[in-house]
């Protein structure tokens, strides 16, 4: 099977200035190819360095995608590296050179010298047109592996890698497929050691756990000869784990918990309103970002003071002498007085202390309680999270979301 490796070159993605998308977008296609990268690199705009990393990233790999480098500034050293680890010159491609100066003159500029640079490349290699950009691509032989080029610049990089990269890579018999699970509610190490009962972590199809803001993403890669081949090995599998996982597994693949909430309410035929107090309408902001949520949003009330919750919610203003703003109780009333208000089918509730300050001994920073109301009953649940400000709102606004899933998926 043919493996690639990513090298990305840029003293900006080295010093962290810019985040490597490059790589990102190239494993994701490489992938979809059936070409399975087995590493990524980065170097900085060192000739040395780039000679250095295209000798080792040739090794393992037979083919490698080099972004970056080939500007036309004097730190822009990509093509001399090339030329060097092949041990060739660098020579004149003329249809290249006039590209760069039609595309100076449309622009009404002169060209500068200093961009001919762009116009050359090794003896023996090929020449890379670009449509989108004045730097040519370069392909080139380097021990063994077919090693391609490409400008940094995203547009141009993904433009050229479609256009000249995917029609020259060769053909491959097998194609790498994965399918995920999306997770909300446990630990990544809970889960794992659930997977372990019933899957091989370690063997084929390979297993893989992810945390990302609270969410734990499995995924199951495996290749064969054809897709469908490949989700014969994988379907069984992701069965099996979303048994062993339980209810936590909220979605598959590229799913959100606020794209499963807004499916769960245009199937029963729902509608919701909120009303948040520490997640600052955060809540909100997450379901009208899922295209069609007007179907089912009805309001969203940031109801910060308890006057606001008094007034708007109808939250008895004894209450919070006796029990607090963060309590059950103002929860619970929170969410019943929304969905009243708003004539919904479902309310939310949450208040809770996101911090630094605010916090006490009974009810400490990271305390939330989130309610939600449906016809004849209110659920609760009380939170203590951990964390800066933003990450308790963050994740008090997705356990929000959780609750009002498994609550839908109750009934």
């Amino acid at each position: 099977m043919i493996k690639a490796q990513i090298l990305s070159v840029g003293d900006e993605i080295v010093s962290g200035q810019i985040v490597d998308s490059n790589a990102a977008y190239l494993s994701q296609r490489l992938g979809e190819l059936g070409i399975p990268v087995v590493g990524h690199a980065a170097v900085r705009d060192d000739q040395g360095e780039i000679e250095a990393a295209l000798r080792s990233s040739a090794g393992p790999a037979d083919v490698v995608i080099v972004t970056g480098g080939l500007g036309p500034t004097h730190d822009d050293l990509t093509r001399e590296a090339i030329a060097a680890v092949a041990g060739v010159d660098l020579v004149l491609d003329p249809p290249s050179l006039e590209n760069i100066r039609t595309i100076f003159a449309a622009h009404g500029i002169e060209m500068p010298p200093s961009n001919e640079k762009q116009a050359t490349y090794p003896v023996g290699g090929e020449v890379l047109p670009n449509a989108t950009g004045t730097a040519a691509g370069v392909r080139a032989l380097i021990d063994g592996a077919d090693v391609f080029v490409l400008p940094g610049v995203p547009r141009e990089m993904m433009a050229m890698f479609e256009a000249t990269v995917v029609p020259r890579l060769k053909a491959t018999d097998r194609v790498i497929v994965t399918r995920s699970l999306r997770c909300f509610g446990m630990s990544e190490s809970l889960i794992a050691e659930r997977l372990g009962a019933v899957v091989d972590l370690h063997g084929e199809p390979r297993v893989g756990i992810l945390a990302s803001g609270g969410v734990i993403t499995v995924k199951f890669t495996t290749a064969a000869a054809t897709q469908e081949a490949a989700l014969e090995q994988l379907d069984p599998l992701c069965a099996k784990a979303r048994s062993a996982i339980g209810a936590v597994v909220f979605g598959e693949d590229g799913d959100t918990l606020e794209q499963v909430v807004v499916r769960q309410l245009k199937e029963r035929g729902y509608t919701i309103a909120l009303a948040e107090s520490c997640t600052g309408g955060l809540i909100a902001h997450c379901l009208t970002e899922v295209a069609g949520v007007s179907e089912v949003f009805r309001e969203g009330l940031v109801t910060y003071s308890n006057e606001a919750k008094t007034r708007l919610l109808g939250v008895r203003a004894e209450l919070f002498e006796s029990v607090g703003a963060v309590s059950e109780e103002v929860a619970r009333r929170m969410a019943e007085g929304v969905r009243s208000s708003a004539g919904a089918d479902v309310g939310v509730g949450v208040t809770g202390i996101a911090g630094p300050s605010g916090g006490s001994a009974e009810k400490p920073v990271g305390t939330v309680h989130v309610a939600v109301a449906v016809a004849g009953r209110t659920e609760h649940r009380k939170l203590s999270l951990r964390g800066v400000r933003s990450l308790v709102k963050n994740r008090a606004a997705k356990h929000a979301l959780n609750m009002v899933r498994l609550v839908l998926a109750g009934e």
